[in-house]
């Protein structure tokens, strides 16, 4: 087992864990360091989707003048105001 992966291999490895455990064909010696691999994948997984959640805020508030235009309208506007302005009837 890797000890430190990306996310989607991180995802995968908790989900063939969860798989085995739902089986049932598991034995106990098996489960109990599968479990503790669970759980640390879990808390993984958790840290990295925060993390990436926080980056995604910071985007947003990096561009967040974008959002408004001068003179108080916003995109929608401007797009539906350009499509009447091209036509001449």
């Amino acid at each position: 087992m890797n000890k430190k992966g990306t996310l989607k291999s991180d995802f995968e490895e908790l989900t063939k864990l969860t798989e085995e455990f739902e089986s049932g064909k598991i034995s106990l010696e098996e489960a109990t360091p599968k479990f503790r691999r669970g759980l640390e994948l879990s808390r993984r997984i958790k840290k990295r989707l925060e993390e990436i959640e926080n980056e995604i805020h910071e985007i947003k508030s990096e561009f967040r003048d974008l959002e408004e235009l001068p003179g108080g309208g916003n995109e929608e506007e401007l797009e539906d105001n350009s499509l009447e302005e091209e036509t001449p009837f």
